[in-house]
């Protein structure tokens, strides 16, 4: 079980921090040093994990909706489009595993944690 979890969390890792989507890397870093930044101290770790994580939809969401139209949604007016992709990005979100869901949370929680030391020991 603690194997599947390691290899869940690298696949994450490898497909959000080291894919060739520059955008995405940026998106994602961002969110990650939102998230340092506004950490004091390492027992908000979990909260602003999940805040570097719903900054990282919000932004996401925000990029796909900013993205020209696939030709099948060409037709769709503009909040047309808009609800088709919440809809299509919830229905991604309910058919995500828990098992990946773990993955991104410790993938983004380990990247703040590392980033958030390396602050701390620039600033003493």
């Amino acid at each position: 079980m603690l194997e599947a979890i390691l290899s869940d969390v690298i696949s994450v890792f490898r497909s959000t921090f080291m894919s060739g989507d520059l955008i995405s890397i940026a998106i994602a870093l961002v969110s990650v040093l939102v998230a340092v930044f506004v950490m004091q101290r390492t027992g908000q770790i979990a909260s602003m994990t999940l805040l570097a994580l719903v900054v990282f939809v919000l932004i996401g969401f925000g990029r796909s909706l900013l993205s020209p139209p696939p030709a099948e949604m060409a037709d769709r007016v503009t909040g047309g489009r808009a609800a088709a992709k919440i809809e299509s990005g919830w229905f991604e979100f309910a058919n995500m595993s828990a098992g990946t869901l773990l993955a991104y949370f410790i993938a983004f929680m380990l990247l703040i944690f590392v980033l958030f030391g390396l602050k701390s020991v620039i600033r003493r």
